[in-house]
């Protein structure tokens, strides 16, 4: 359960939405009315309708009298409504440019649908928990264009007997990522970016994250050390909030430096769950990581290295960039 002030965040937010959409549409009937004067009058004649309706009904004792007074408005309430459209068309406007707007046209903007919460209001709640966890990361959002792949030496790897060029690699390397976050979409599968430290794959990670957070979907980054610490406080009652579940819901997750967590069997059960969860809801997780697959299997075992196997993995390899340009 996610706390209580995401969800009243979450119902201002849903609040402000309604307040700008039907500012909008008062903008809108103002903009009508300035070109056509006689915008104003159809508009009372259809304000108007159901209080007529009332009278009707309540004043009246002849059957026939009344359903001839109901058809002689309802017919008056449509006149005015292809006056309207017709003006609107001599505008250039949209037929419905005076219809009710709404951000969401599921719940109407009232965040609720059949009697249970609408998926704008839920999408909200893990927005704003995922924007707090973001906010407490030591990591900074990058973007793809200062990524340069001309950095990484233009020689072989040396462990590869094939003879693979290093810098092409990385080419390759950053036309994945960036194409992954392009077209990212859900239910997706992940990407491990396995390689030395400074090599980069932070860098293109967080690109990814920003990219992804552009398009409007859900991303919650940060180091897993960090992440993992503070599930932990939480679980045992030393800290506040629910990060496992934001960390479980985020469309996407980048979890940075995997492996440079204490090691312990309740991180390792967390980091299974957490991998298990998202994998089970279709959401894409990021991994970066020092070490090689050998490893991770040694420090987590087979089941957190089968999810690993799910994934597209990608291995970095060159020199420090971060000294490279210290030094340029």
């Amino acid at each position: 359960m996610f706390d209580v002030k995401y969800h009243i965040m979450a119902e201002n937010e849903i609040g402000r939405r309604r307040q700008a959409n039907t500012r909008e549409l008062e903008l809108r009937r103002e903009i009508v009315e300035q070109r056509f004067t006689e915008f104003a009058k159809l508009r009372t004649v259809m304000a108007s309708t159901g209080i007529k309706l009332a009278k009707v009904v309540i004043e009246g004792n002849n059957p026939d009298s009344i359903e001839e007074k109901i058809t002689q408005i309802q017919h008056e309430n449509t006149a005015a409504a292809v006056k309207i459209k017709e003006l609107l068309l001599k505008a250039k406007l949209p037929a419905d440019y005076l219809d009710p707007i709404y951000s969401c046209k599921t719940c109407l903007d009232t965040g609720v649908n059949d009697d249970s919460r609408c998926e704008c209001y839920k999408s909200a709640v893990k927005k704003f928990a995922a924007e707090e966890i973001n906010s407490k990361s030591p990591l900074t959002l990058t973007g793809f264009e200062s990524f340069d792949v001309e950095l990484y030496p233009d020689e072989k790897v040396s462990d590869k007997q094939d003879g693979y060029n290093i810098r092409n690699i990385m080419r390759d390397n950053f036309d994945v990522c960036k194409s992954y976050a392009e077209d990212f979409h859900l239910p997706n599968t992940g990407l491990l970016l396995s390689g030395k430290t400074g090599l980069g794959k932070t860098h293109l990670s967080l690109a990814i994250a920003g990219k992804v957070l552009d398009r409007g979907f859900n991303a919650v980054y940060g180091s897993a050390p960090d992440l993992f610490r503070k599930i932990e406080n939480e679980h045992f009652g030393r800290g506040q909030g629910n990060t496992m579940d934001s960390l479980q819901s985020a469309e996407l997750l980048v979890l940075d430096d995997i492996g440079a967590e204490f090691e312990s069997k309740f991180y390792t059960d967390v980091f299974y769950n957490l991998l298990n969860s998202r994998l089970n809801l279709g959401n894409a997780t990021i991994i970066n990581t020092n070490l090689t697959m050998s490893e991770l299997k040694q420090r987590y075992g087979d089941r957190i290295v089968s999810r690993f196997l799910t994934m597209k993995i990608l291995k970095f390899y060159g020199n420090d960039i971060r000294q490279i340009k210290r030094n340029v």
